[in-house]
């Protein structure tokens, strides 16, 4: 008799446990959608499963080298944790949602935790190995890519759960497709082929795009989805063209195998070079380059807060990440030809996005901008192409992921109170209203700027240091002249806050309990990493492997 075992695809299920975790959080979350009041019904039997689970990998023998007594114990108290939620927060629905899709996003956290000290370290460096037939790179890219998506997504959550209810947008898939677009950003920075990064393009993409138009009574809201959906179809029509012209001229689906297909002298390089133009447009359009940003200012203006803050944190993470893969990896025996042309894009995103934001009064509108000339800073490590360009890329990120997340949170406080857009005269005078919150939006703006010691001065070190070792002298100069010019418009609003009178009816911003926790956590980061990076720069530099 046939063994059928030697057909089936060996799969490490250890390098996607975050996402099996944040996978399993979106299913409850639907079926209890489904079940309605008998939550019960449904949280019991799912939360004795996943117990069981973790006791199944407690007691049976692991044949791979990983430990698995943290996830099993992880899964027992996620099973337990399921059940005591439901049953203490039966009459609040929406706050029940919002702990489980928590529940879910921290056990990511922390599995991603587990994974870089139990699975991918082995001495100074992370391994570079790949899963699921190739498909799946388990890597330093990918380990720092969930630190920060996931991260991200666990502060939005509390810091956007009270604006969403006043804004009558906490519907019960508002969650589900949150931890959904996370996942797919998380698998995008894992991608080893081009398949699979078109797939978790499209989760994490389609996802958004619902978000962005979750304000159903906002028009703002639903022209911002639309032209989001509109523009967002186009690039991703690009992308896969692209993929199939690499492909009709490599005979290869996977990253490295693209790489030696064109790094083999017969190989049609005219074909190659308009595969390579064609990436870089749909990649372009995700991380907001110039001239491929003229999404970002009507879709962060018109998304909801939280959700604009999720989309500027996590998906530039993701996106970087897969351009980190597609260029370095992919594309790299042709970067003689994309480097000066991505290096120009990246010095036209800095310039355009640093003048475009003086002129901005809507607060959003400005951040967004500032959001262009940031995407032009973190492709300096790119274009610099050496492991000390990729770390500082990926540091890059998540410093502004964090930052990024707590500016918006402050703007969310005042809208709640608001209702409108705001814009910076609504600003003026919250240093003496509301000192504390003021403190904090002054904090994240200076940390945007990249004024030490704050954590986004740490970021633009590392980049502009990469670029410096690579040549890229004019790029680096660039680089600091706009950012001079960008201190401007952070300290404008600083100035708004601290020195002009409140307006006599100027409405208190609103907080509560999960607003306070998040933005609490954010700007101890931003402080606490400001002063002492080493901790997670010392890992971004460990992390800089690829598999190739």
């Amino acid at each position: 008799m046939t063994d059928l075992t030697q057909f089936l695809p060996d799969i490490a299920w250890s390098s996607v446990a975050p996402e099996i975790a944040m996978t399993v959080a979106v299913v409850v979350l639907l079926l209890m959608t489904v079940a309605g009041r008998r939550r019960m019904w449904v949280a019991t039997p799912m939360g004795l499963a996943i117990a069981g689970v973790g006791v199944a990998l407690l007691v049976v023998e692991s044949t791979s080298p990983a430990d698995p007594s943290l996830p099993g114990l992880l899964a027992i108290v996620a099973g337990v944790a399921l059940v005591a939620l439901t049953f203490g927060l039966a009459g609040v629905p929406r706050a029940l949602h919002a702990w489980i899709a928590g529940l879910g996003a921290g056990a990511a956290l922390v599995l991603t935790a587990w994974q870089i000290f139990d699975v991918a370290w082995t001495g100074s460096l992370f391994a570079a190995s790949t899963t699921m037939e190739g498909s799946v790179a388990m890597d330093g890219l990918a380990i720092f890519t969930r630190i920060t998506v996931y991260l991200s997504t666990l502060l939005v959550l509390p810091i956007g759960f009270a604006y969403v209810r006043d804004r009558n947008i906490h519907r019960p898939e508002f969650e589900p497709l949150l931890l959904l677009s996370a996942v797919g950003m998380a698998l995008l920075g894992a991608a080893n082929d081009v398949i699979t990064l078109f797939i978790a393009l499209e989760v994490l993409s389609i996802a958004l795009y619902v978000l962005t138009g979750s304000a159903r009574r906002d028009r703002r809201s639903q022209e911002a989805a639309v032209k989001y959906f509109v523009l967002g179809a186009v690039a991703s029509a690009i992308l896969l063209y692209g993929f199939a012209l690499s492909y009709i001229a490599t005979g290869s689906l996977e990253l490295p195998g693209i790489a030696l297909g064109m790094a083999d002298p017969g190989s049609p390089l005219r074909l190659l070079a308009v595969s390579m133009v064609l990436v870089l447009v749909g990649v372009g359009f995700k991380v907001a380059l110039v001239p491929f940003q003229l999404w970002v200012p009507d879709v962060y203006e018109g998304a909801p807060t939280n959700v604009t803050a999720f989309m500027g944190a996590a998906t530039k993470a993701a996106g970087f990440a897969a351009m980190l893969r597609l260029f370095v990896v992919a594309w790299a025996p042709l970067a003689d030809l994309w480097v000066p042309i991505v290096a120009v894009l990246a010095g036209l995103s800095m310039a355009y996005g640093a003048w475009a934001a003086l002129v901005q009064d809507d607060v959003k509108r400005l951040l967004a901008y500032s959001a262009v000339a940031h995407a032009g800073y973190a492709t300096i490590g790119i274009v610099s192409l050496s492991d000390a360009g990729l770390s500082a890329t990926m540091w890059y990120l998540f410093t502004y992921a964090i930052t990024s997340i707590t500016a918006l949170g402050g703007i969310i406080a005042i809208e709640r109170r608001n209702h409108r857009a705001v814009s910076i005269s609504d600003l003026n005078g919250l240093g003496r209203t509301s000192p504390a919150l003021a403190a904090v939006m002054s904090l994240a703006l200076l940390s945007l700027a990249g004024i030490p010691p704050t954590l986004g001065f740490e970021g633009k070190l590392g980049v502009f240091t990469a670029g410096m070792l690579s040549g890229l002298t004019w790029l680096v100069v660039l680089g600091v002249v706009t950012s001079v010019v960008s201190a401007f418009y952070y300290l404008r609003l600083m100035g708004a806050m601290f020195l002009t009178d409140p307006a006599p009816d100027a409405p208190v911003p609103a907080y509560s309990h999960g607003w306070n926790a998040g933005v609490t956590v954010a700007a101890g980061l931003i402080v606490y990493l400001g002063l002492q990076p080493s901790i997670l720069l010392d890992l971004a530099e460990r992390a800089a492997v690829l598999a190739r």
